[in-house]
């Protein structure tokens, strides 16, 4: 499988004047654009790609979050291609500030004295460029202004202009070419748009993209995110091929191309879609703009706070950093706003309102119910979940289970006028946790160990209950399905506990058929009751 590498070496050789622009073209100069040139281009001059290459070398920079060989070797097949290398680069910018809540970049690719290719960075590597890209949902920013009036002074010359971006730099394009005059558009060929979000209802006229449409180019990948956020309606659209690991198919590196362009396909990856589903769904809760602000700040503020620049100056800051994130996220932000409590209300009153659950909210079925879509869905979530992260999950739910905890006794303490006495309990589980959590950070193994116990523990409580229920009940099918659950819920709490052996994929497969079987039983026993079989 080829990508854009593969296509510089296949058409390197070729000039323009011997193949015209095309949109592969695009996507080489959509990914040069976050070429890092502030030790190289000086303000007014102009030099060429392979200029660039010469003074750089391999040491060249390129502004992403991770960081890849291939860029370089990209950048430096331009450089030294005859179709790439006498490009003459100009009007480089790179403006970042963390008190204006911008980041902005771009830079003009002259192909020749007919044709020019403007282009847009998108996100870097800066916390205040992934802020900006959050703060589309609720206002304009700096970056598109900039952009506007970027493409406006460009095209003032006489040469024929085509607009490119990648992720954020693909809305910049696009909010670019939407606010151009007709006359300025005349001298557009076309604008790119390489995975890129559109335009927030809430903010800005989204009828400015139907004036432009004919206009312009949407490629997206097959695992799409980016491209679906506020997505805009494009009538020439292409979903291309991807190498890339879901989210990693956001890097045109991982886009495929053959000979004759894109290697297409029909649709989206459907977990991408649902998944762009929960963000709208998430976006229209939350309805008020003055909340959307509130959540984005609580975000990257916090980010920040240390004095971190980048995303990775703000992941060395290690586990600490994340917890207090979430703890920002799921609270109360300085003004006195829960960003989410809106989110919340909103989704509890539709879930009130779907009519199967009216119909049982007074009714006995509603424990069942919970019960039923809890283990499906904690069951599925088991078996989908990689290896790789299962070890993060735990974590995570292990830092919940803290965090209530800790909040609960917070709130009998104070209730209580700080009587230690009264809630020692609820204390001593809450150090515990604390103590449990914080060996879990700093010593090897240690979640994977306090994960045995605590799964081994659910699991022979579990078995307990069953027992007694198995004792209690009158009915033969009742008291087969509590004895098979003790026995099984037994074997997995014993083996849990005493097997020195236990890997990922046992905890994934025990819990996850443990789920499931249970939503089965419940399931079975809620329809006998409907039919009157049985009773509660």
């Amino acid at each position: 499988m080829a990508n854009i590498i593969d296509y510089v070496k296949w058409r390197g050789d070729i000039t323009f004047e011997e193949r015209p622009f095309n949109i592969i073209d695009n996507l080489v100069f959509a990914h040069l654009s976050y070429l890092s040139l502030e030790n190289v281009y000086t303000q007014g001059n102009e030099l060429t790609l392979g200029k660039a290459f010469e003074i750089t070398g391999t040491n060249a920079t390129f502004k992403f979050i991770t960081k890849d060989s291939d860029n370089i070797k990209l950048f430096e097949l331009c450089a030294k291609s005859r179709r790439f290398g006498n490009i003459v680069i100009s009007d480089y910018v790179d403006d970042t500030s963390i008190k204006e809540n911008k980041q902005f970049a771009a830079l003009t690719f002259h192909i020749n004295d007919k044709e020019a290719v403007i282009t847009f960075r998108g996100t870097d590597d800066t916390i205040v460029g992934w802020k900006e890209d959050f703060m589309l949902s609720y206002c304009k920013v700096p970056a598109q202004e900039m952009a506007r009036q970027y493409a406006t002074e460009k095209l003032k010359g006489n040469k024929s202009y085509y607009i490119v971006g990648h992720s954020k730099g693909a809305n910049l394009a696009l909010y670019a070419a939407s606010y151009l005059k007709d006359s300025e558009l005349l001298k557009v060929k076309n604008v790119y748009l390489n995975d890129g979000p559109g335009f927030c209802s809430d903010v800005l006229d989204t009828g400015l993209i139907k004036r432009i449409d004919s206009k312009c180019i949407r490629i997206t990948p097959e695992y799409c995110i980016v491209g679906e956020i506020f997505k805009p309606e494009i009538s020439q659209s292409y979903i291309v091929k991807s190498t890339g690991l879901q989210m990693m198919q956001h890097s045109i590196l991982t886009w495929q191309v053959d000979e004759n362009g894109l290697e297409t396909t029909g649709s989206h990856d459907s977990i991408s879609d649902q998944i762009n589903k929960i963000f709208d769904k998430f976006i229209e809760k939350m309805d008020d703009l003055h909340e959307r602000q509130a959540f984005v700040n609580s975000i990257f503020d916090t980010m920040g706070q240390n004095g971190a620049v980048t995303i990775e100056d703000f992941m060395k800051e290690g586990p600490k950093a994340f917890e207090n994130l979430i703890m920002t996220i799921i609270g109360d932000n300085p003004e006195g706003l829960n960003p989410l409590k809106s989110v919340k209300d909103n989704v509890v009153e539709d879930i009130k309102s779907i009519p199967a659950v009216k119909a049982i909210e007074d009714n006995k079925d509603r424990k069942s119910l919970l019960r039923i879509v809890l283990g499906i869905v904690g069951g599925i979530l088991c078996f989908l979940i990689p290896e790789n992260l299962i070890e993060s999950v735990f974590a995570f739910i292990i830092f919940i289970l803290l965090v209530a905890q800790v909040s609960r006794t917070i709130h009998f303490l104070r209730k209580c006028k700080w009587d230690l006495n009264k809630e020692k309990t609820r204390v001593t589980i809450s150090i515990t946790l604390i103590v449990s959590y914080a060996i879990i950070i700093v010593k090897d193994s240690a979640l994977f160990i306090l994960s045995s116990i605590l799964f081994g523990i659910f699991f022979l409580a579990n078995s307990y209950q069953y027992a007694i229920r198995f004792k209690a009940a009158s009915d033969k099918l009742c008291r087969a399905r509590y004895i098979f659950e003790a026995v099984l819920t037994f074997i997995f709490g014993g083996y849990l506990m005493v097997s020195p052996d236990v890997g990922l994929t046992w905890y994934t497969i025990s819990c996850g058929t443990f789920f499931i079987l249970d939503a089965i039983f419940e399931i079975i026993h809620m329809n006998r009751i409907k039919k009157g079989t049985i009773t509660y």
